[in-house]
């Protein structure tokens, strides 16, 4: 059997989910604190990751809806 993708269809909101909290983590702090340019393109990402966080879950409920 081959291994699990992280990126199969039924894993891509815990992945999301996970690299959104992770992105802004890191980068709010370094633009705010450290005044890293690089911080404020990893919350830009956030932004993006939460977005697409958002469309996985709304199929999500539309495929399990009646």
């Amino acid at each position: 059997m081959p291994p699990r993708s992280p990126f199969r269809p039924d894993r891509a909101q815990p992945v999301l989910g996970v690299a959104t909290v992770l992105a802004y983590a890191v980068g709010y702090p370094l633009a705010l604190v450290v005044g890293s340019p690089f911080g404020w393109v990893l919350v830009t990402l956030g932004g993006f990751l939460l977005l697409a966080f958002g469309v996985v879950t709304i199929q999500r409920i539309h495929r399990s809806g009646p």
